[in-house]
């Protein structure tokens, strides 16, 4: 990487974490309206790797339950009922606006892809909501982890990678980078766990790391085959050296969500 592109690289990040830091400190009203905004970017990403395959699914019946969950969740109001009346609404939108466009009528493909658009993108705002309900810093410690196994992969596997760990999904990560990242970021995690959230044992820590690190990989190799599956690099320009919306939180979609269940299993 030219020595430019890494610069903008790290202002773009450096950008982007006092963003987060902020709304996250912030609180209130403000980061539910956030995680609105930042997801609809991110579901019209979604939304696009569908077009490029010639399938359209029916954008108001996916963002529709994301919106619907982030707000439910941020005001505590319970969710089986909530949940059943959108899911009666959402088929039914399905049925009076198909087919979605003139070009093609893929009724099954199309509901399926907005079912898991609405469930891939309403879990990671949904669990950050719960977190920061219980502190800053519980909701700080995934965010900081996940991104510092990030890191060390890049930096690492960049150094020394040799082996890869999915060529056709993602030709630059590499085994050395994956495993090295694990006791690098378990330094951090045990460090987090003395300053923010004693309850956490030396086990626990150990169980996070290898928790975020896994689910972290997966989370970037799934938004990744997606990407390859429509021939993108990035799902967007958005941020540059970045990509897209989705690029920025595909490792959080399930490493935040373990961690906020191992707390809640834990507690």
């Amino acid at each position: 990487m030219a020595v430019s592109d890494l610069k903008r690289r790290i202002l773009t990040a450096v950008v982007l974490l006092a963003v987060v830091l902020f709304m996250f400190w912030i609180d209130g009203v403000f980061l539910p309206v956030f995680m609105l905004l930042f997801f609809t970017f991110a579901g019209n990403e979604y939304l696009g790797f569908w077009r490029r395959k010639q399938i359209y699914p029916q954008p108001f019946a996916m963002f529709l339950p994301v919106y619907v969950m982030i707000v439910l969740v941020h005001y505590g109001i319970p969710l089986a009922l909530p949940i059943l009346i959108l899911f009666i609404i959402i088929c039914s939108i399905h049925i009076v606006r198909f087919p979605g466009t003139d070009k093609a009528e893929n009724f099954l493909t199309e509901v399926a892809a907005g079912f898991f658009g609405a469930i891939y993108l309403s879990i990671l705002p949904v669990t950050i909501i719960l977190l920061r309900k219980i502190s800053l810093e519980l909701c700080l410690m995934p965010f900081i982890l996940t991104w510092l196994y990030d890191t060390f992969a890049y930096f690492v596997g960049s150094a020394i990678g040799r082996h890869r760990l999915a060529p056709r999904i993602s030709p630059k990560k590499t085994w050395e980078g994956t495993l090295f990242a694990f006791p690098l970021t378990f330094l951090f995690t045990l460090l987090l766990s003395r300053l923010w959230y004693t309850e956490f044992s030396m086990i626990d820590s150990i169980v996070i790391t290898i928790g975020i690190g896994i689910f972290a990989t997966m989370g970037d190799l799934f938004e990744s085959g997606m990407k390859r599956g429509v021939g993108l690099k990035d799902a967007s320009n958005a941020f540059p050296g970045h990509g897209g919306f989705l690029d920025r939180i595909d490792s959080l979609i399930l490493s935040i969500p373990f961690f906020y269940v191992y707390l809640m299993a834990t507690s």
